[in-house]
């Protein structure tokens, strides 16, 4: 399990956080609204489609918060089997005992790390993923014939996953640790400012992606792992696709819309991810409140900028708390069948639910 003390710190942030937006019960109502709203929707066509398709959720932390987890492990392990889910990026958390909550800027690091701190924290939360998956008796993905085999015996399959290269401390021997350890996806950077490169809810430091960043891009690269460019910035976006020989992905965002969130990117910035070959992850959040139609909105506009090879869907899975739209992985069929409603083509939707994540996936780990 991750360290007591670890945990307690994200749940210190997620009460605060929560306590500045809403009451214990309207945050309830919030995460449940969204999820009554999937419900709603005719999953008959969604769950047709995912008998012959083998899933993909490209961003998750499954119970690894307990203050942001409505359902528990058990409750997961059913609505995976429900949900017909096939695989799960499970991702810890590499800031995560240096966050806190700020007025007006939000989830940030709030201090300096000690010496050691983010790796060993990283690697408490990545063993307690580890436990998670066997728990919820799903395959882990290690090599580039797992998740063949996954799909061939229709077995469950998990990915590991860190968010936010912190743990690394500036030192690049931990990317070695990193696959040793069974980390086949790296996010760069999460909420902290780290000696890689900016981030989207802070003020830029480096101007794009440091030489230390595009030194762990060619290194995930040569050990096979899969680089995630969610929370960077446009101009690191731009630096890691020149310095990377395979597609990357951005896990979770959408495009930009009225709301000015500030997690969300331009057509441009998704287009770099596009032209890379790469996917970016559809992401079911609301800052203004937790809808499932406009997330699909954001899907379809995905699919009308890049193309329907490059969009996937990134839940955030237990991660996301009032903004979350979806909050079980038994509405997971409501996203193809809400697709399919809306026009999307059978095979195109096919791809954003998984197939697009499996290509690059592939490629990355070759």
């Amino acid at each position: 399990m991750c360290a007591p003390g670890c945990l307690a710190s994200w749940n210190h942030i997620a009460a605060a956080s929560l306590g500045c937006l809403v009451r214990g019960a309207v945050r309830m109502r919030t995460l449940a609204a969204g999820r009554d709203a999937a419900a709603r929707v005719d999953q008959t066509a969604g769950r047709a489609l995912l008998d012959d398709v083998f899933s993909v959720d490209l961003h998750a932390h499954p119970s690894l918060v307990p203050s942001l987890t409505l359902t528990g492990l058990d409750g997961h392990r059913e609505a995976i089997a429900s949900g017909q889910v096939g695989a799960i990026v499970m991702a810890a958390i590499g800031d995560l005992p240096v966050l806190g909550w700020r007025p007006r800027r939000g989830i940030c690091a709030t201090r300096a790390p000690r010496a050691n701190e983010l790796s060993a924290a990283t690697w408490q939360q990545v063993a307690t993923l580890d436990a998670h998956a066997a728990h919820l008796g799903m395959r882990r993905i290690l090599h580039p014939g797992d998740l063949a085999a996954a799909v061939a015996r229709r077995t469950p399959a998990a990915l590991l996953a860190v968010e936010g290269a912190d743990f690394l401390e500036g030192r690049l021997d931990g990317m070695e640790a990193a696959y040793r350890r069974g980390v086949r996806l790296l996010q760069l950077v999460h909420y902290r400012v780290n000696e890689l490169g900016d981030i989207q809810t802070q003020a830029p430091v480096h101007g794009g992606l440091t030489p230390f960043g595009r030194e762990v891009v060619r290194e995930a690269n040569r050990l096979g792992i899969l680089v995630d460019l969610a929370h960077a910035t446009y101009e690191v976006t731009r630096d890691a696709v020149e310095a990377s020989v395979q597609p990357v992905v951005i896990s979770h965002t959408n495009l930009r819309d009225a709301s000015a969130f500030a997690r969300f990117i331009s057509a441009e910035h998704a287009r770099l991810v596009a032209g890379n070959g790469g996917v970016i992850g559809a992401w079911p959040v609301s800052p203004r409140s937790a809808r499932f139609s406009p997330f699909i909105d954001h899907v379809v506009r995905l699919v009308e900028t890049v193309g329907a090879d490059h969009v996937g869907v990134g839940t955030d899975m237990d991660g996301v708390g009032p903004y979350a739209v979806v909050t079980s992985y038994e509405d997971w069929p409501s996203i193809p069948a809400a697709l399919l409603a809306r026009g999307v083509g059978r095979e195109d939707v096919a791809k954003i639910m998984g197939g697009n994540f499996r290509r690059v996936l592939d490629a990355a780990c070759a």
